[in-house]
């Protein structure tokens, strides 16, 4: 038996997995390696689709399923299928519409299993697709082929500044949608299930993971829900200040290899 059989550890990635060169440490995928080598179970959870996480995937011991679009897709990452998905409905194609007509500059972003669409180009959306290196089609709302059922997450993009007002308008909408951002100029919405808590319990569920040893870790508003639910909660040092009041654990900011702190606390603990 290893040391951490029957323990989950969740990352997010942008900001915590990944350092601001958008790398892994070498030293993160060691402790990763040693971590699931000695029973433990890693996972993704990101807001992220799965080809934008396809250039990392091959360099961590991803062993347990991937957390897609905050929640909205689960993968299994050993048999690549897809083995949870929760999709958005017409009410959000409406709410998309209203937005695009009230602040014609906030970028539009839909995002299925594996491709993208971009209904409302702006410098921050393009930017976005340019640090995601992954391919999208640029279309109207209304010509998307495929249903709203098999949309797992909007984006609006703006500058922070710009987004505040969009947050006002877009909140009341709360009741039938996820709705969060990932970073300041992001604000994502998703099923009303779609988020990464639901989405790391699902997993553990999966796997049969007991909940109190389900950890999970990450550095914005996005995360909040998993780092809640979780057995250990841990947050980088670099997080936004409302995550680091409820993190259970603080580890070094993600320049310098979070996830390697987050194993080396479970390595004491376990």
């Amino acid at each position: 038996m290893g040391k951490f059989d029957g323990i989950l550890l969740a990352s997010d990635m942008d900001g915590t997995l990944l350092n601001d060169k958008r790398e892994i440490g070498s030293a993160t995928i060691e402790a990763l390696n040693y971590f699931t080598q000695n029973g433990g179970r890693f996972a993704l959870a990101t807001g992220r689709t799965r080809p934008a996480t396809a250039a990392y995937r091959p360099l961590l011991p991803c062993n347990a399923p991937g957390v897609y679009l905050n929640g909205a897709i689960i993968c299994d990452e050993s048999s690549e299928k897809m083995v949870y998905m929760e999709g958005l409905d017409d009410r959000a194609k409406a709410l998309a519409h209203e937005v695009m007509k009230a602040f014609p500059h906030i970028g539009i972003e839909v995002f299925l299993l594996d491709h993208s669409y971009v209904c409302n180009m702006n410098d921050i959306t393009r930017e976005h697709f340019v640090n995601l290196d992954i391919p999208y089609a640029e279309m109207a709302l209304d010509d998307i082929p495929e249903p709203c059922e098999q949309w797992g997450k909007i984006n609006f993009t703006g500058t922070p500044e710009e987004m505040e007002p969009v947050r006002a308008f877009v909140d009341p909408m709360k009741e039938y949608f996820n709705l969060t951002f990932s970073t300041p100029i992001f604000y994502e919405m998703t099923c009303k299930g779609g988020h990464k808590g639901d989405g790391v319990r699902r997993v553990a569920e999966y796997i049969g993971i007991k909940p109190e040893l389900v950890c999970a870790i990450g550095d914005s508003q996005n995360d909040l829900p998993m780092l809640k639910s979780a057995g250990i909660g841990f947050a980088p040092a670099n997080a936004r200040d409302y995550v680091l009041e409820i993190a259970d654990v603080v580890v070094p900011d993600n320049n310098h290899d979070a996830l390697k702190g987050a194993v080396e606390y479970l390595d004491s603990k376990f």
